[in-house]
């Protein structure tokens, strides 16, 4: 896996970039056969409504073509980046899912149905 880490200064941090390096290899060991290209951005950030905050965003490109893009923002840094990863499991694992599916013949037991049914 490539892995690209930016951001302001929150992504020099030396704790943050360990947890976001720990994370990035737990993904691709969860998905050995998948090549992977990641981006993550981690900024601090000011909401109105929610005060300061951090956004951690992550980009993955995948080998079969997909790009994941997972944002969150939290109080706390280590939540963000652990969350983000985590919705980029669940969305890899979907699509990888969906892929399988897509290259099974659904078509082929109704074209038997078909001709089945005609006779």
């Amino acid at each position: 896996m490539v892995l690209k880490i930016g951001g302001d200064t929150l992504a020099l941090d030396a704790d943050i970039r360990r947890q976001i390096e720990s994370e990035a290899k737990k993904l691709a060991d969860r998905f050995p056969g998948e090549r992977m290209d990641a981006q993550v951005t981690v900024q601090e950030e000011f909401d109105q409504l929610h005060g300061h905050r951090i956004r951690c965003e992550l980009s993955a490109k995948l080998a079969s073509g997909h790009q994941v893009v997972v944002r969150d923002a939290r109080k706390i840094p280590a939540e963000v980046i652990a969350e983000v990863f985590a919705s980029a499991r669940r969305n890899v694992r979907r699509l990888r899912r969906h892929n399988v599916l897509a290259l099974t013949p659904a078509s082929q037991p109704v074209a038997h149905a078909a001709q089945a049914a005609g006779r």
